[in-house]
């Protein structure tokens, strides 16, 4: 390809190039203007002469005439021309572009170069392309160039590019520098291509890799197949009828995978009548390179190349849409697919003769395309893993409720069993139950902290707290699984440690109990010792190292390395032995180097293993802050009693509210929606907001904004919803709430988010009202009710009451809206019913309220909502004389009280 001109370029006249003025150390020179030129003819040098004509170089045999007449584009011709040189001080070269098919090239009368094999038949001519650079004699100012050019097999006969004369080292550096450029340009599409049809192979997912690697593949012959024709100079032996079928073939079948990976990228951004008519016409423009002979496929590039045009127009209008809609990667392909059409611009430009661009700029033109092309694969990649592990939070946040409210009531309802008169084999199945469930309870805690910490979503405290009564805490908490397996518990602290230091206790306690357990669990006989020593103190920081050594089974060594890794256990005969997920020791690695600290493990096979931790704090002399119970009376900062406005539309949950913030010592407002506490905070002064999310009028999150903005206000907000997800926890901050507690609350959770916001003093204690022992009745449990009210058993009755009396005229509400197909105030009444229900422990009912829920975001089958809808209605019918019956217990007791 031609470098740069800096100066006018001469041109020949009547066969006579004068270069005599030419300095070659400074420009090259394209050998173009009027040839001699001898058409049918295939002549030697110092053949008498016959007739002959001029024409201009280049130019195809279609656009030129012979004795006034039209050529075909099949023939022979004998082209002449004699170069004028200057006094030469740098050896000169002569670059010889490809001629289609064959040619030879005399020099001063002697064969300097040939291309395949010219003769006057189209059986003996021998076509061939290639890219030639022939050094001219040192000597003589005078030059005959004798040109052989012979075409049968091609549908272009003639000259299409010139050749280029210039200083010997600057042409063999250009032509192996636009060599070198295709044989890496070749090995980058290779490589991108064979990397991403890998990437494929593993998943099977996502149809774009496999398109986008096979075009790469397809299309890496072109770059290194056609000029400046790398590949056919390292493999001189391809024949011409093979490279030129595959020239062609590579062109048409990666334009038809082009369109089809551009339709598997943005599939809603593409018509598919027009993808399929794209590809159809490729593949049987490709059919022609297979049936057909040179003579006549070749024909057939030109009209190919209008279509190309279309393709790549076509392509950039669908990234355009797609980046006006925010797909992944959409950006990215519309930058990458307007380089292709600049690199076709001037491929094009070059084929019919118009410019002849520079091998840099289609150098840098393909790798910023492929290059392109390759982010959007990425962040397509990067965008699906981000979306499934959003998927994943969502789900384990599902499943942590799913799971956990069956599991608490196992858990509850064993309890309260232990109580109850039991034989022995009763005992021992009742003990067998609360053994499996806390260790389900364990399975699920353990998922949602790996969960939690790969989302980055675990926070850390830092808090004052004692070591040493940290340390004797666990201990009591570990000492009766030892002593039932007669294991001697040791634990010894270093005297010299802090009093107090800053840092998560939660965190070190969960670290040291998952150790002290495995410890427990793996050893038969012997001990477990427990060590906390001070390694390293500074003013303001210290260095504790806890070692947990047992006598256990051990570990091999070739188990250690991977001991940290994520459900990894010793070996398949200790899952199976002794149970477990393998996820602890994960957690307790994660934990330290979350605190800045590191765990390693030695280990024995027989003879025990030593778990090695350490951990830095930093020293503090504030006393820790003792923990709040109820007989602490909250005072807001000027001294006054805190003043809580509670945004809250259903009546059952305002009067739970109401009088479990009375039992904490609060002053209370009830406002039944959003647009109600706004105007209690315009005329009134409050500190803490509790705020529902649904509501009529105006819900939470508008609520919560028109605070923020329009009322200018910075008052605690803390959301109150029946959902847990982690998305609903993201838009309450988003919104601008403080903090956020799922309903139904217990009176302990709810008093530990209000002491964050509210301060307090010791002054007023708050007196606790006898309880009388509630007997759990047959169908339906009042604990979870009582829990929420702190066991006021008057106060339980009067909810209970309340529900029984509104419930049915609700349930008749969800059957007409059914028949009226009327699905949102099916949804709105169920979700109202929704905190109730829990609250009162109808467990089922309440996971019938979340699928329903589901089902009807998902606007799923109307069939399918019905059946939910009405077993929901079914069940709580059927649960309601059951409450009745609760109902007169509890007044009962109230009266006998």
């Amino acid at each position: 390809m031609p470098v740069a001109q800096a100066q006018e370029q001469p041109l020949a006249h009547q066969g006579v190039l004068d270069l005599k003025t030419v300095d070659f150390t400074q420009q090259c020179v394209e050998l173009a203007g009027e040839w001699k030129w001898y058409w049918h003819q295939l002549r030697l040098p110092n053949q008498p002469e016959s007739t002959f004509e001029y024409t201009s170089l280049p130019q195809l045999w279609a656009h030129s005439t012979w004795q006034q007449k039209k050529l075909p584009g099949q023939g022979v011709a004998t082209y002449s021309l004699r170069v004028l040189l200057p006094s030469r001080s740098v050896p000169l070269s002569l670059e010889v572009p490809d001629l289609n098919t064959a040619y030879r090239l005399f020099i001063n009368g002697r064969e300097a170069a040939h291309s395949g094999n010219p003769t006057t038949s189209s059986e003996t001519t021998q076509p061939r392309w290639s890219t030639q650079l022939i050094s001219l004699p040192a000597t003589g100012d005078t030059i005959t160039l004798l040109l052989q050019l012979a075409n049968f097999q091609h549908a272009k006969g003639g000259v299409t590019k010139s050749m280029i004369l210039g200083e010997s080292g600057r042409m063999a550096s250009k032509l192996a520098l636009e060599q070198a450029m295709s044989v890496f340009l070749t090995g980058f599409v290779l490589m991108s291509g064979l990397f991403f049809l890998g990437l494929f192979a593993f998943s099977f997912m996502d149809r774009p890799m496999l398109y986008y690697g096979l075009f790469c593949l397809t299309y890496s012959y072109r770059l290194i197949g056609t000029e400046p024709y790398a590949l056919h100079n390292l493999l001189p032996q391809i024949p011409w009828s093979i490279s030129v079928r595959l020239e062609y073939i590579s062109l048409y079948l990666a334009i038809a995978l082009f369109v089809i990976y551009t339709q598997s990228l943005y599939p809603k951004d593409t018509h598919p009548r027009i993808i399929k008519a794209m590809t159809g016409l490729c593949l049987a423009f490709a059919v022609t390179v297979l049936v057909l002979p040179p003579i006549y496929f070749t024909r057939l590039m030109d009209p190919f190349l209008g279509l190309m045009v279309i393709y790549i127009g076509y392509a950039v209008y669908v990234y355009w849409k797609a980046f006006r809609k925010r797909r992944p990667g959409a950006r990215f392909s519309l930058a990458s697919t307007g380089l292709l059409l600049t690199v076709f611009s001037l491929i094009l430009s070059q084929y019919f003769g118009l410019t002849s661009p520079l091998m840099i700029e289609l150098f840098v033109g393909y790798l910023g395309f492929f290059f392109l092309q390759s982010l959007v694969l990425a962040f397509r990649f990067a965008y699906a893993l981000n979306e499934a592990r959003y998927t994943e939070k969502q789900f384990l946040a599902n499943m942590s409720h799913e799971i956990r409210t069956p599991l608490n009531a196992i858990l509850g309802f064993s309890e309260m069993l232990e109580a109850a008169p039991l034989n022995g084999e009763q005992k021992e199945s009742l003990h067998y139950i609360r053994t499996a469930g806390k260790n389900l309870l364990t399975i699920v805690n353990d998922i949602l902290d790996i969960a939690k910490i790969e989302a980055g979503m675990l926070p850390l405290e830092s808090i004052p707290f004692s070591l040493n009564l940290l340390v004797d805490s666990i201990r009591t908490m570990i000492l009766p699984v030892a002593t039932d397996k007669s294991l001697s518990l040791v634990v010894e602290t270093d005297p010299t440690l802090p009093a107090v230091v800053l840092g998560d206790p939660t965190r070190l306690t969960q670290i040291l109990l998952n150790l002290l357990s495995n410890a427990i669990k793996f050893t038969k006989y012997g001990q477990v010792t427990a060590r906390i020593d001070k390694v390293a103190e500074t003013a303001d920081s210290v260095r504790v190292r806890f070692r947990v050594q047992d006598t256990g089974i051990g570990m091999a060594p070739d188990i250690l390395p991977h001991i940290f890794d994520r459900f990894r256990q010793a070996n398949d005969f200790t899952t199976r032995y002794y149970g477990g997920t393998g996820l602890g020791l994960s957690i307790v690695k994660s934990l330290a180097e979350m605190q800045g600290g590191w765990v390693q493990v030695s280990s024995v096979p027989d003879q025990g293993s030593c778990f090695t931790l350490e951990i830095p704090y930093k020293v503090t002399t504030d006393v820790q802050e003792p923990t709040v119970g109820l007989s602490m009376e909250p005072l807001s900062a000027d001294g006054q009693q805190v003043r809580i406005l509670v945004v809250e539309d259903n009546l059952i949950n305002q009067k739970l509210a109401l009088q479990v913030l009375k039992r904490l010592g609060y002053l209370t407002q009830i406002a039944e929606n959003g647009q109600q506490a706004l105007d209690y905070l315009q005329t009134g002064k409050y500190d803490v907001v509790l705020m529902d999310i649904q509501m009529p009028v105006m819900d939470g999150y508008t609520a919560t904004r028109q605070i923020r903005t329009t009322l200018q206000s910075n008052v605690p907000i803390i959301a109150m919803t029946a959902h847990a997800l982690a998305s609903e926890r993201e838009q309450c901050l988003q919104a601008g709430m403080n903090d956020f507690i799922p309903k139904p609350f217990q009176i302990e959770e709810l008093q530990r988010v209000m002491r964050k916001y509210t301060p307090s003093t010791g002054k007023s204690p708050v007196t606790e009202v006898a309880r009388a022992p509630i007997k759990p009745v047959a169908g339906f449990s009042i604990e979870p009710l009582l829990r929420s009210v702190d066991n006021d058993v008057a106060f339980a009755a009067e909810l209970l009451d309340l529900f029984l009396q509104q419930t049915p005229a609700e349930l008749a509400q969800i059957e007409q809206a059914q028949s009226e197909r009327n699905i949102a105030a099916i949804g709105s009444l169920i979700h109202t019913q929704k905190v109730p229900i829990r609250t009162f422990g109808l467990t089922q009912l309440s996971q019938l309220i979340d699928t329903l829920e589901k089902q009807i975001a998902a606007q799923k089958d109307a069939a399918e909502i019905d059946a939910l809808i009405n077993q929901y209605v079914s069940m709580l019918k059927n649960e309601l004389p059951t409450m009745q019956v609760a109902l007169a217990s509890l007044q009962k007791d109230i009266v006998t009280d």
